[in-house]
């Protein structure tokens, strides 16, 4: 008998196996942002910030889906290693505009790539069309709780 056989429910539950999957695939993304003592809230926010740019507290808390409440002390955080800045918005002096440094967009770049690395190793068994059919179907599930690309 094969001792790395899972029990018969896991094999089959679509939640057992993307979690599963999820694990292996951001496994170096994990092991870097641990060594910097960061976490994926850190990383989501970064990439919030690589992709929409200089942006508000509360237009980074929507897009990258973080509560408001945490988001401050995340944003400190991430402020104190020199990887963000906040400035007074001109426009509107009550907001701050959160922007990456050129050090946070160097990090952004290796913790992107670290990403994609592991998910090219991780999804690598199926085809160009076959991820992007799974993309497109997990994309689905997550519109359905709310987390729709908008």
């Amino acid at each position: 008998m094969n001792e790395h056989r899972i029990p018969q429910f896991q094999w089959n539950s679509l939640s057992y196996l993307t979690a599963r999957a999820g694990r292996i695939g951001t496994q170096e993304l994990t092991e870097l942002m641990e060594s910097e003592s960061l976490s994926r809230h850190h990383f989501t926010i970064i990439c919030a910030l690589e992709e929409f740019g200089g942006i508000s507290q509360n237009d980074l808390a929507d897009r990258s889906n973080v509560n408001r409440g945490h988001l401050v002390a995340y944003l400190d955080q991430l402020s104190s290693r020199g990887i963000l800045e906040r400035e007074v918005d001109p426009e509107d002096r009550r907001r701050n505009v959160i922007t990456l440094t050129p050090e946070g967009r160097k990090f952004a770049a290796r913790a992107m790539e670290a990403a994609s690395h592991n998910e090219a190793k991780v999804f690598g068994a199926l085809d160009e069309p076959q991820r992007e059919q799974l993309r497109t179907l997990l994309q689905l599930v997550a519109t359905q709780d709310g987390e729709a690309r908008q």
